[in-house]
């Protein structure tokens, strides 16, 4: 099992989509599963569920033959409840640990859940700060950072300098600056509007940047016939 850990707007969640996608095939199946501060064991549990089958007796997976891979996005947002556990974390342990779960209807019921295996992403400044290490040391722990400003500098050059091809060459040359442009201007609006109590909504991160250069990529050359449009 895997676990990827970092900041907001890292890519994350992309990475992971990315690799399932890839992954496919007629053995493998994946389902996601998004945590928020409202989920519990009950409403985790149900949503494990829902793409397992029973197989015979008290064992249950996903349909023979297949493998099945949960992604846990934001394993670390649910409540802390009053004796310091996170109860959909303690379920994924029991899970994990002795490949079982009870019967939610039937407490008697002890469900043996087969050919399963976690994948987990969390952003360390949200939510609980502290995941249950008897969880954790069931992962390989990856940390995601920030791109560096070259590498930054690279990726939207790559996109924009080639979407601005069909375009006259006095725009093509004021997009190479654009993109060193918008690279600064986002470090400084981080710089200067910081994250507090009171603005607790200023995040600025890579998607803010994706954004401004998603809407860059829609515009055509009869649009933008002059570098002062651009």
């Amino acid at each position: 099992s895997a676990m990827l850990v970092g900041p907001a707007g890292t890519g994350k969640t992309t990475v992971v989509g990315s690799f399932l996608q890839q992954l496919g095939g007629e053995e493998t199946i994946n389902c996601t599963i998004n945590m928020n501060y409202f989920t519990d064991s009950a409403a985790l549990q149900k949503q494990l569920e829902q793409p397992i089958d029973k197989r015979s007796g008290k064992s249950y997976g996903p349909p023979t033959g297949k493998k099945l891979l949960y992604f846990i996005d934001d394993l670390n947002l649910p409540f802390v409840e009053t004796y310091g556990t996170q109860t959909p974390i303690a379920l994924m342990r029991q899970h994990v640990d002795h490949g079982q779960w009870f019967d939610r209807s039937d407490m008697a019921l002890k469900k043996n859940i087969a050919d399963c295996q976690y994948m987990a992403c969390m952003n360390p400044a949200a939510g609980c700060f502290f995941v249950n290490p008897r969880l954790q040391r069931l992962f390989a722990t990856f940390a995601i950072s920030f791109p560096s400003t070259d590498a930054l500098n690279t990726i939207y050059s790559t996109f924009l300098i080639g979407h601005l091809s069909k375009f006259n060459d006095e725009v093509q040359e004021t997009g190479k600056r654009l993109v060193q442009a918008a690279l600064q201007l986002h470090k400084r609006v981080a710089a200067t509007f910081r994250k507090t109590a009171s603005n607790f909504h200023y995040e600025f991160n890579i998607r803010h940047i994706a954004g401004v250069f998603g809407g860059m990529l829609m515009g055509q050359p009869a649009q933008f016939s002059e570098p002062l449009t651009m």
